[in-house]
């Protein structure tokens, strides 16, 4: 394999990748797959991509929605564990909300498409900034200003009006402020609340609500009491409605998850251990592929891309 650079390498596996893909789609005749196994013994190098490709689908997690996904399986060991592999990285679309979940949509007023962000001015003066994939509803009446998030991010500066409070319901949670400038984010099953100006109160679980002022944050998962409370930097926080994101050592896990949501199809993480590994740098959002990149580049990473699926691993 000496011929053959790092470069030549990577490519190689892609090409292994993506016929192991094929292979599984449901699409592959026995032409294909007597090819593949012509191309997998070419070189050392080529039996060393397969190889590799197969150790990759096997790093990817199988779920129980996973089996719903599962194509006939062929008589080979081998290739029932790849077919495994292939039905898991699509349990992995649906199950991390990749594809369409309708329910948001349903029952959101507002909602973003993938890359896009948008700014609404509600009718008593406040304004929302809504994230790229994400979803709201708004009710407003004589006694009170409620907001339900479903999905993704919102930015919120409200008018203040003491007699109705302003309430953001996301997460299991809620958030309430007079007048302020707060960002939520819903990520998974926990929600971030970050304060840029005034107070706004936190209440999750069965606990008395946590108070938060400009310059803090803190993070709630439904049926749980928020925090603890920590100091954020509520400039880099709201970041991404000015078109950035703004990372300071922050680990690579929440990265992936903030990037991702401004990319289509799904951002997998195949080594759990790089979670915590800091990064730090301001990515524009119009070219987030370019943030991919540079942390390809710049940190120890790899980076496989496939349809609706993008594997970050360590670099061997």
């Amino acid at each position: 394999m000496s011929e053959h650079s790092t470069q030549d390498l990577a490519q190689l596996e892609e090409q292994a990748i993506e016929r192991l893909v094929h292979l599984h789609s449901g699409r592959a005749s026995v032409a294909d797959r007597q090819a593949f196994e012509h191309w997998s013994q070419r070189s050392d190098a080529h039996r060393a991509a397969a190889r590799s490709a197969q150790a990759l689908w096997d790093d990817i997690p199988q779920t129980e929605t996973a089996r719903h996904f599962v194509p006939p399986a062929p008589r080979r060991k081998p290739r029932r564990r790849l077919a495994a592999a292939l039905a898991a990285s699509l349990a992995i679309l649906v199950v991390g909300g990749t594809l369409l979940d309708p329910l948001p949509a349903l029952r959101a007023d507002h909602v973003t498409a993938v890359g896009e962000r948008r700014q609404l001015q509600l009718q008593d003066g406040s304004q929302l900034w809504l994230n790229s994939a994400s979803a709201v509803s708004i009710d407003y009446s004589p006694g009170s200003r409620t907001i339900h998030l479903y999905k993704g991010e919102a930015l919120f500066e409200v008018a203040r009006d003491a007699d109705r409070p302003f309430i953001v319901h996301a997460g299991g949670g809620t958030v309430r402020a007079v007048g302020t400038r707060f960002d939520v984010d819903l990520q998974g099953r926990k929600t971030d609340v970050v304060v840029s100006e005034g107070i706004v109160e936190v209440a999750s679980g069965q606990q008395a609500a946590l108070r938060l002022e400009a310059g803090q944050g803190v993070t709630y998962q439904a049926g749980q009491p928020p925090g603890p409370l920590r100091q954020e930097d509520a400039q880099a926080s709201s970041a991404w409605q000015r078109g950035k994101l703004i990372f300071n050592r922050r680990p690579l896990g929440e990265v992936l998850a903030k990037l991702g949501r401004h990319l289509p199809g799904k951002l997998h993480l195949t080594d759990g251990a790089l979670r915590e590994l800091r990064i730090s740098g301001v990515f524009e959002l119009d070219d987030p592929q370019a943030a991919l990149r540079t942390l390809e580049q710049t940190q120890p990473l790899r980076i496989t891309r496939l349809p609706l699926l993008t594997l970050i691993r360590p670099k061997p």
